[in-house]
């Protein structure tokens, strides 16, 4: 039985929810962004607080979270409708964020079943990010040739898209 409880966020969470993102942004990207992105993100929760309370109420459906024993926000994904031009699916995974203390727990795989079910999807993922693309493999996305550039706030580097026929 996992010690974590995956469920959807409630809406009096958003800026926790926002808050864990920065922090796990912050695990996950040291030393591939400037302390000045991170810092950048922070002073914009409160706006991305209430863009993703809109967003839920139009419709779109709250992100999954994870919760420690003591109630704690320790992961987070988020998946929908497919954006952007010609995806390969009708779903992407916009996001799994999980904090560093949770890792390899299963935390994360908990969170995309929530987040996306089994259905045919597709993620974006950083290039360097060797951690996360083996997570996804696991998960049964590859690679599928579909590379974009980033802007100089993500030192140039470079985006993967890998997709998922059907959960392995």
């Amino acid at each position: 039985m996992s010690p974590f409880t995956i469920r959807p966020s409630a809406a009096d969470e958003v800026e926790a929810v926002l808050r864990m993102k920065n922090l796990a942004w912050r695990q996950t990207y040291a030393g591939k962004l400037s302390d000045a992105v991170f810092d950048r993100l922070d002073a914009e929760l409160p706006a991305q607080a209430v863009a993703l309370q809109d967003s839920i109420l139009q419709g779109a459906q709250p992100p999954r979270v994870a919760t420690d024993a003591s109630g704690h926000i320790v992961g987070v994904a988020a998946g929908g409708p497919a954006r952007g031009d010609n995806p390969p699916t009708e779903v992407e995974l916009y996001m799994v964020y999980v904090l560093t203390e949770a890792h390899g727990m299963g935390v994360g795989h908990q969170l995309v079943s929530g987040a996306i079910g089994s259905a045919p999807a597709f993620v974006w993922v950083l290039e360097s990010n060797a951690r996360a693309i083996a997570f996804y493999r696991k998960l049964g996305f590859t690679p599928d040739g579909t590379a974009e550039p980033l802007s100089a706030q993500w030192n140039h580097q470079r985006e993967l898209r890998m997709v998922r026929a059907t959960t392995p």
